[in-house]
């Protein structure tokens, strides 16, 4: 590991509940780190959010003061941190079920900024199975699971991500904005994504987004295997215990409004 990372995290460290403001030169005398590299570092981590510096009055007006404390970026991410840890637990029932009728695998996927990321699967129990893991990053533009995350955000912000390079992994990646334009429009009136050969050749999945309190897609469930056992023909065989499994994992996680696809809630009871 870099040793500029190693004293990073060294600093970083220091930051407790019972000592949760540092001064620069508090922090050199206690880790032995030069003052001027243990400068270089606190300003680093104040430009990116994970510290941030205290303010003071002084003459009717706030500088910036001599100590340091955690950044609202650490929150943020401890967030992001603590939902997946939540989601996945309440998840995990549904998806087992959906394994269990289905012999597939299941997927959970959550976005981090421009990336969806794999942070459960429920294995098949075929012979030859679908090779994806947790932690599996994947562009939001290709793969049922994650193109769902892209299609119910804002369109300006569809926009910007999509106006970055595209990268080709299988032969059915699409090439063109256009095609993603396409697909989300498809994903937002059927409340599903269908991928074939996108990420990887001969894998197939089928997403439907779950809602957040806040009424976001904030994650997606996927059923995933391959192209024999899950052609686009029979989609329809699948889709009405996946979206079941959405919504109940939407309900799990606040959000208050009748699911937007297949059965409706009280339908879903009986």
């Amino acid at each position: 590991m870099s040793k500029t990372i190693e004293k990073g995290f060294q600093l970083l460290e220091l930051f407790t509940e019972e000592k949760s403001f540092w001064r620069l030169d508090e922090i050199s005398t206690f880790t032995q780190i030069p003052k001027p590299t243990v400068h270089r570092l606190l300003k680093t981590f104040v430009d990116y959010g994970f510290l941030q510096r205290s303010e003071i009055e002084k003459n009717g007006v706030l500088v910036e003061g001599d100590t340091y404390s955690l950044g609202l970026k650490l929150m943020y991410l401890g967030n992001i941190v603590a939902s997946n840890l939540e989601i996945r637990n309440i998840s995990l029932p549904y998806m087992k079920i959906l394994q269990s009728k289905f012999n597939e695998a299941i997927q959970l996927v959550s976005r981090d900024r421009d990336e969806g990321v794999y942070i459960e699967k429920v294995e098949s129990t075929r012979p030859v199975r679908l090779y994806t893991k947790t932690g599996r990053r994947a562009p939001l533009y290709a793969g049922a699971c994650t193109r769902t995350l892209l299609s119910y955000l804002p369109d300006d912000e569809i926009t910007e991500i999509l106006n970055q390079p595209m990268t080709y992994y299988a032969s059915q990646t699409p090439k063109k904005v256009e095609d993603v334009w396409s697909f989300i429009h498809e994903t937002r009136k059927n409340g599903y994504a269908y991928s074939d050969s996108e990420l990887e050749e001969g894998t197939v999945s089928i997403a439907a987004p779950i809602f957040n309190r806040l009424n976001e897609v904030e994650f997606s469930i996927s059923i995933a295997g391959f192209s024999s056992s899950l052609p686009k023909e029979r989609v329809q065989e699948f889709l009405v215990p996946l979206w079941e499994a959405a919504a109940s994992i939407s309900r799990k996680i606040g959000y208050s409004n009748p699911y937007p696809y297949g059965l409706t809630n009280n339908e879903m009871k009986h």
